[in-house]
């Protein structure tokens, strides 16, 4: 019965909360729309997806409706209109305008305008969408600032779509000289052109061209870019003048998909990035971890806080890799972890397919030290430096993960000791916690160890401490430096290699940072 009390002020709760958010929805765009507030809330309340929607971004699409004569009785009916983006709603209608659409122009017409786009010219006139007697070929012809005459056979037969996919065509070949099979490449991988209007797909070239610098084969190898839109490609510039030194345009030209990023969006997350201490340095080597949104990046950084193999690389110079790979990086951490595999580092979790599954394949369970290098040089400042030096010196360091070492740290910085104690015994952080701790309470606790070492342990300072359980670790292990294996694991050599059985699953999904489907694992299970 409690449990079903508990539930149900659960239930309100969240119902009350809902009601909430509604009402506070209802209250900001009341005013701005000119509508009594209770029936706005009525009319969020059957329509509780707008609730969700950015309310600056809504009050836009909603001036841009009215401007072209769509009144709020019409808004208010058609309710999704208002989740199309701004830029969808602008193309629709200077499509529609283009095409001659202007006097029967209203929300109806918007809404369906890709629809009506597949009739003929004959029927939009059946309709009254255009007059009578319009001539749709110089109707087009007139939307462009150089001549664009294509040759083809029309009539008011002609579907409208086709029309203006020749009239895209010719103006490409003469603005662009586009070859054949450049125009083959078009209309194979970016179809969707013909769904911008003309204006936008000459005033997005003539940006590109004389704003941006970009040569016409530069254009033409990211034909993507002429889904742009040219006011933002405008605002760019003002918004964001450089990224670590380098003007915003030149560093355009070398990563032209920056542009398809909202400038607002990308000052977030420029923002977002200088809050947690990422210098934009490093973005450079990153450029696409700017294509992801800031909700996204802030959550990954999160994320790399509540995983320990994560969060030791969290000040890794490259940490903005492993946000921008980070679903690819734990799924393949996982399956490193079911493997045994202790010291991933973070060029083998965020790297292509190939290199993961030639890490895999090769079965050596080390690291190649740059991730060492970083983790040392920020727990202990330039002196983490030579401290990986005197470190590389041990014949099995490469075999450490980091973060064993970084647990290490923290426990013996709570146990009084200091950096430069550990700095003093650096080897010490490449051994098991469990064996520092026992070795120390022997320190502390066995009366015969001062006979056995032959030195007077209670005056040892805590680096020399240190120092004693490094060398009581080792004796037990006749000095060949395999103390730094865990217990599960049985190694006498350095450079031995990992036993593992490999999945058929690695070279179709594993690599690629999929986990397989539940059956198939479940069948390699039954057969082994």
């Amino acid at each position: 019965m409690h449990r079903f009390q508990v539930i149900c002020r659960q239930m309100c709760s969240a119902v009350n909360k809902d009601q909430i958010n509604v009402l506070d929805a209802a209250r900001f765009y009341a005013p701005h729309l000119g509508v009594p507030q209770s029936k706005v809330y009525k009319w969020l309340l059957q329509n509780r997806s707008l609730v969700e929607l950015d309310r600056t971004e809504t009050l836009k699409k909603v001036a841009f409706l009215k401007y072209v004569n769509v009144t709020m009785s019409e808004i208010f009916e058609k309710p999704k209109i208002l989740q199309c983006h701004l830029i969808t709603l602008e193309n629709r209608t200077t499509i529609l305008r283009e095409c001659g659409v202007l006097e029967a122009l209203n929300l109806n017409v918007v809404s369906s305008s890709l629809r009506l786009m597949r009739n003929s010219v004959a029927r939009l006139k059946q309709f009254r969408l255009i007059p009578a007697d319009l001539n749709m070929y110089d109707q087009m012809k007139r939307q462009f600032d150089l001549t664009v005459e294509p040759q083809f056979r029309w009539d008011d037969q002609s579907k409208v779509c086709d029309m203006r996919a020749s009239f895209i065509d010719e103006f490409l070949f003469q603005r662009l000289g586009i070859t054949e099979t450049e125009r083959q490449k078009l209309w194979t991988s970016y179809s969707k052109i013909k769904n911008k209007s003309f204006g936008h797909t000459q005033r997005v070239i003539d940006v590109l061209q004389h704003d941006y610098k970009f040569s016409r084969d530069r254009l033409l190898a990211n034909m993507y870019l002429l889904h742009a839109d040219p006011e933002n490609l405008l605002r760019f510039p003002e918004h964001v003048t450089s990224v670590a030194g380098i003007e915003f345009k030149e560093l355009a030209l070398k990563y032209p998909k920056l542009v398809m990023i909202n400038h607002v969006t990308f000052a977030k997350t420029i923002a977002l990035l200088k809050e947690h201490n990422i210098p934009e340095s490093e973005l450079l080597k990153c450029l696409c971890v700017l294509t992801l949104s800031p909700n996204t990046i802030e959550q990954r950084i999160e994320r790399l806080k509540s995983v320990k193999e994560f969060e030791v690389l969290g000040k890794h110079p490259r940490v903005l890799k492993l946000i921008h790979h980070q679903k690819k990086a734990s799924i393949r951490l996982e399956y490193l972890q079911q493997l045994k595999v202790r010291c991933a580092s973070l060029d083998v979790l965020s790297s292509h397919s190939g290199n993961f599954e030639r890490y895999v394949r090769d079965g050596c369970d080390r690291t190649k030290g740059r991730d060492t290098a970083h983790f040392l040089k920020n727990m202990f400042g330039e002196p983490g430096t030579a401290a990986l030096e005197q470190m590389k010196r041990h014949p099995n360091w490469f075999h450490v993960p980091i973060v064993q070492m970084k647990d290490t740290i923290e426990a013996l910085l709570k146990q009084k000791f200091t950096t430069s104690d550990m700095l003093d015994n650096i080897h010490i952080l490449l051994y098991p916690l469990g064996r520092i701790e026992e070795k120390l309470t022997v320190l502390d606790t066995d009366a015969k160890i001062n006979e056995e070492l032959g030195v007077d342990v209670g005056k040892a300072n805590s680096s020399q401490k240190l120092a004693l359980a490094l060398y009581l670790i080792e004796m037990d292990f006749h000095f060949t430096g395999d103390g730094v294996w865990p217990e599960q694991m049985q190694q006498s050599d350095s450079s031995s290699s990992i036993t593992i059985e490999l999945p058929k699953t690695l070279s179709t999904e594993y690599k690629f940072g999929k986990k397989p489907a539940a059956n198939a694992t479940d069948k390699e299970h039954s057969c082994r």
